[in-house]
């Protein structure tokens, strides 16, 4: 993976997760070109200078954002917003929790986004599914060239991830006549913030309320319903299917088979010890103090302690649904040999595990450092099972 920040993992993925996003290489060169001694500095970097960085950034394009809307030219506007929702994002991504400028600029997040929906066209929803007493957020994208009830697929993201950085996917279903709910669950984006809904391991609890909400609807065909999650997703997102029969067709886009194991052999975590490698240099994506909120733990006892249920050993088996893994080989985060095993305690009859090697690219954890042409067969895996026309081919 291209490393913008060499001494800094963290930063460096934070980089390519907005480009592929939509960000603008040329727009975060300006605004981080003059981080690279703020990258070195212990434990996360100078994590004000990457907020003061990337806030302003935010700001400009939210401004360009405005001005063209003034002036009735929807599609910059449209664009620029959404990638000020990107920039606002990473602002707020490794501020401390209790910082006063999170929510704040958390809230830009979301506001940029909604104005960036709203100019979509078809115009994209935006809403709160009721659960459990609070609510998971949510957007829904519609299939494009589809008449009458449309097959859709549920995208759900990773550990520090929202549904508005995933937006990409959806468009990419959505172009190949599949509609997208994509929501944050529990432990995720909005959901974790507005609603302190912390992660919890038993992942299909959210995705039947989605998939309750989706029998509601008289534009989707809900005997045609898929599920993606990325990251820590391809976990959630496995676990799911196991009980969710709904589920006809699940992606795990780096996949995990044990996310516990996962984390100590990237922390070199002990009990009672705590973590060895939780600085700049360890593969994760978030800070310290934000993985615990997201665990809803107060030390590293309790967060490892939790993780010991974000296990697939004894679930995958239950799983029918046609299922896609998808991994690089260069993978920091989950081994192949890891995605291999689950594979085999899958139960599914159709089952696949794609490795993306070094050789052609996309080597990385979701294929970051080249996520096309991984992208595109996702999207089209999705299309053989789901569309109808796809269906009458095989």
């Amino acid at each position: 993976m291209f490393q913008y920040f060499p001494n800094n993992y963290m930063w460096s993925l934070a980089v390519m997760r907005a480009l592929a996003s939509g960000a603008n290489f040329g727009e975060i060169d300006w605004a981080c070109s003059g981080l690279h001694e703020a990258a070195a500095v212990d434990p996360d970097g100078d994590i004000d200078a990457w907020y003061r960085a990337w806030m302003g950034l935010g700001e400009q394009v939210q401004g360009q954002a405005e001005q063209a809307a003034q002036r009735g030219h929807d599609v910059s506007a449209r664009h620029a917003f959404m990638r000020a929702s990107i920039y606002y994002q990473w602002a707020e991504a490794f501020l401390d929790p209790d910082d006063a400028r999170a929510p704040q600029t958390f809230d830009r997040h979301l506001a940029t986004f909604a104005q960036g929906a709203a100019l979509m066209e078809p115009r994209v929803e935006v809403f709160e599914l009721p659960f459990e007493g609070a609510s998971l957020t949510a957007y829904f994208v519609p299939a494009r060239g589809v008449r009458g009830k449309a097959p859709v697929v549920i995208l759900t993201d990773g550990l520090d991830g929202t549904k508005e950085e995933m937006f990409y996917v959806a468009q990419a279903l959505a172009e190949r006549g599949m509609a997208c709910l994509a929501f944050d669950g529990p432990g995720q984006g909005a959901t974790l913030r507005l609603h302190q809904l912390a992660a919890r391991h038993d992942s299909e609890a959210a995705v039947g309320t989605v998939c309750d909400y989706l029998e509601t609807r008289d534009d989707i065909d809900v005997s045609r319903i898929g599920l993606i999650g990325v990251s820590l997703g391809g976990y959630y997102a496995p676990r799911a299917a196991a009980f969710e029969k709904r589920i006809k067709a699940c992606v795990a886009w780096s996949a995990i088979y044990d996310y516990h194991a996962s984390w100590v052999r990237r922390t070199g975590y002990t009990p009672g010890g705590g973590v060895r490698e939780a600085g700049r240099g360890a593969p994760r994506g978030t800070t310290s103090k934000h993985f615990l909120r997201i665990m809803g733990a107060s030390d590293w006892d309790s967060a490892f302690h939790k993780l010991e249920a974000f296990r697939l050993a004894g679930v995958a088996s239950q799983i029918t649904c046609d299922i896609l893994l998808v991994q690089g080989e260069r993978d920091m985060q989950t081994p192949v040999a890891e995605v291999t095993q689950l594979l085999e305690e899958i139960g599914s009859k159709d089952k696949t595990l794609r490795i993306w090697r070094a050789s052609e690219g996309g080597a990385s954890h979701v294929q970051l450092d080249r996520q096309e042409p991984a992208l595109s067969e996702i999207c089209d895996w999705f299309d053989d099972r789901l569309t109808l026309r796809r269906q009458r081919d095989r």
